[in-house]
């Protein structure tokens, strides 16, 4: 890569950069609002007694671990010698 090349893709690099600046700035009030928004709701909102919901993953395992089909018992004779 010559010099050229090398202060072409810089330029562009810290253009780049001071647009991600500018945009981060411009919704950094957006995002504050939205957690206060956020917080209001929640304390207005009826909390249920903390009743936890069933775990999905947990049901789905055990019910394939019910359904799997259980190995044959064997019957191992061991040699007395």
């Amino acid at each position: 890569m010559n010099d050229k090349e090398a202060i072409d893709m810089m330029q562009r690099c810290a253009h780049e950069l001071r647009s991600l600046r500018a945009q981060r700035d411009a919704l950094a009030p957006m995002a504050e609002a939205y957690e206060v928004i956020r917080d209001i709701v929640r304390m207005a909102s009826p909390r249920s007694g903390g009743a936890m919901s069933i775990d999905l993953i947990w049901t789905l395992e055990k019910r394939i671990q019910e359904l799997q089909p259980k190995p044959a018992a064997t019957e191992e004779t061991f040699d007395e010698s």
